[in-house]
């Protein structure tokens, strides 16, 4: 999961139409028993295709890469009973509303379903903000309005919060909480699940592999000193490439570059680890 800016005020042009602002009336007017058309919030063409486009085509949850109808789009509070709250009717109000439309994988959609825990101290928001005009106050529906914040959500909302503060990525394809709100995403996503643990360890292990050979290569005399900078530095940029938004799992590149020594020094032979940090030194610092 890393931060995304969403343009809360500039929503999908089907989300303003006036068959969409019928429908959220009509969610007023049936509150729970509404039945919600997948037309307005998850249409392929239009809000699907908006979100592809500013996830780049990943899960905001797990960051893996999906397009088309793979794509699901969650509601991020959910529109129907909270799991944690029986007394709870769901955020029916906002089963249209951008901001609290975002992209999910299908492991994560379903394994997500209607959690959503808040901090002891978060007060649950449970009817929808109305005008002196009966109207829903819009303003009051952004997931960063002040009551909707005052509900202090355990899980991480990637275009409010900053997930980066909450997750560590380590060698073995896990990620480790550092937050209690980490762990409840953590949890809730299931972001440990076999499959994504494992994508994620492929990752690590071929730029391994790969570093681990050219060093032994070198240390053997098979290449010499500029096959084996020129080799690690094209490696060096595949992993500062791994960090861009579009690719699938970009936190966990982050975290291979800045915490190197960890993830590829540390597994190596002492003379290994002599030939690669040297190198690594040398393209930190535009040497290489």
């Amino acid at each position: 999961m890393r931060s995304v800016n969403k343009e809360f005020d500039n929503p999908s042009d089907i989300l303003q139409s006036e068959g969409c602002q019928n429908k959220i009336q009509q969610a007023l007017q049936e509150k729970n028993q509404h039945s919600f058309s997948q037309y307005y919030y998850g249409h392929p063409d239009k809000v699907r295709r908006d979100l592809e486009q500013l996830y780049f085509g990943k899960c905001a949850y797990c960051e893996t890469k999906v397009t088309g109808s793979v794509l699901r789009v969650d509601h991020y509070r959910p529109k129907d009973k909270i799991k944690e709250d029986n007394t709870h009717t769901g955020y029916y109000w906002l089963g249209y509303e951008w901001s609290n439309l975002i992209p999910a994988c299908e492991k994560c959609n379903r394994a997500k379903y209607n959690a959503f825990p808040l901090e002891v101290t978060g007060i649950r928001v449970t009817k929808p903000p109305l005008d002196n005009h009966g109207e829903l106050d819009k303003d009051s529906c952004r997931a960063d309005s002040p009551s909707l914040l005052a509900e202090k959500p355990l899980l991480l909302n990637p275009e409010v919060d900053e997930p980066e503060l909450h997750f560590v990525f380590l060698p073995n394809g896990k990620i480790k909480a550092l937050t209690e709100r980490g762990k409840e995403t953590e949890e809730i996503c299931n972001l440990n699940r076999f499959d994504l643990v494992l994508a994620r360890k492929i990752i690590v292990d071929d730029f391994l592999s790969k570093i681990r050979q050219l060093a032994y290569d070198f240390i053997e005399g098979v290449i010499n000193k500029e096959t084996l900078h020129y080799s690690l530095k094209c490696l060096f940029f595949d992993m500062l490439k791994l960090q861009s938004p579009e690719q699938s799992y970009s936190r966990l590149g982050w975290f291979m570059f800045k915490k190197f020594k960890l993830f590829f020094l540390k597994p190596l032979t002492t003379k290994q680890r002599k030939v690669v940090v040297k190198a690594f030194q040398l393209f930190k610092n535009g040497k290489l």
